[in-house]
Parts: C-alpha cells; structure tokens; sequence
C-alpha cells in the first residue's frame, strides 16, 4: 500500500475540477434518487392494489361465509326441534308401551288366577261326579235290599248335568 502525497501546489490545482465535479454530479445524484423514489412509489401503489384485491376478496368470501353459516345455523335449529319433538314421541310411545307391559302382567296374572280357579272347580266337578255315582249305586242297592222294584234307572246321570 503505498500513499501519494499530492504537493500543496497540486491541491489548488484540483480545485476547480472539484467544483466542477460537484456540479455535474448533484444534480446525477437528485436524478438518480427522484427515480428510486417514483419507482418505490409505483411499488407500493401496486403492492397497495393487491392487498385492497385481497381484502375485497376477504370481504367478499366472508359474505358468503356469513350466509352459509346463517343457513346451517337455521338448519342446526331445525333438526334441534325435530331431534326433541321425536324424543318426546319416543318417551310417550315408552311410557304406553310400559302401560301395556303392566297391564300384559296384569291379564297373565289373573289367566293364571282362572286357570288355577278353574282346575279346582274341575277337581270339585270330579269330586261331585264320583260321590254322586256312590250315591247312585247306593241307592240301587237300598232298593234291591228292601225289595223295592228297581225304578231307579241303570244309567248313570249325565256328567253335563
């Protein structure tokens, strides 16, 4: 690296070129900065365009959101009152079926009942039959001992009667 060292003489010299070189080179640099300017400015008015796009877009979708969810939010309430209109159908169509559940029992119960008093009133039939075919033959036999014409007929009684 070496240095030059430019003699006092020299200096006054390179003045007036300086100024010269200033003169044309501020108005360069003015130029060039008022470019870098405007084109920024292009810049930011395009970038500026797109987000409005962008937001109007938004907007526009949010719309149709807004209506669509309002939509699904009628039908949510829909299906909410036809959901609790079936369930109180659901909970009376139990509450009769536990009816006649009750009641089935209740009839099967007293089946049971009449079955049972029936049997005993057959067993009863049967107890009267026998003891009134005894009585007959009896009777018959009283007849013949005491001598007495056998009008009393042979034939047993009618089990209907």
């Amino acid at each position: 690296l070496t240095i030059k060292v430019i003699p006092l003489f020299e200096v006054h010299f390179l003045l007036p070129m300086a100024g010269n070189l200033c003169a044309w080179l501020t108005p360069v640099l003015l130029t060039i900065g008022c470019v870098a300017l405007v084109i920024n400015l292009l810049h930011a008015r395009k970038v500026n365009k797109s987000l409005s796009d962008d937001i109007e877009n938004s907007q526009a979708e949010l719309q149709v959101a807004s209506v669509d969810a309002t939509a699904k939010d009628e039908k949510v309430a829909t299906l909410t009152v036809n959901v609790n209109t079936l369930t109180d159908e659901k909970n009376q169509i139990q509450e009769q079926l536990n009816q006649l559940t009750a009641q089935v029992t209740e009839l099967m119960a007293e089946k049971d009942n009449l079955a049972a008093d029936l049997e005993a009133a057959n067993g009863a039939k049967k107890a009267l039959h026998e003891e009134m075919d005894k009585l007959h033959n009896q009777l018959i036999a009283a007849k013949a001992a005491a001598g007495m014409p056998a009008e009393v007929s042979e034939e047993k009684p009618a089990e209907g009667a």
